[in-house]
């Protein structure tokens, strides 16, 4: 093989979007949990953990996985 044709490692596609990310922002409700949020951004995790400590809930944890959020709660 040529040294200019060698094969480049594929770009890591990028799962999250901001859909989906605005919607748990604004339109979650923290009835249930786990709380599953797909595709939502690591950077919203304080403002979803401020919202729940706001709401009376305690014991708040937020874990990071590869494809969003996973929101874990207790009232």
């Amino acid at each position: 093989m040529p040294i200019g044709k060698m094969h480049k490692p594929a770009k890591k596609q990028s799962r999250l979007s901001f859909k989906a990310t605005w919607e748990a922002i604004w339109r979650t409700s923290f009835n249930h949990f786990p709380l599953i949020l797909p595709g939502v951004h690591r950077l919203v995790a304080p403002l979803i953990m401020f919202r729940l400590k706001r709401r009376g809930f305690s014991n708040c944890r937020v874990e990071v996985t590869g494809s969003g959020l996973v929101v874990y709660a207790v009232r």
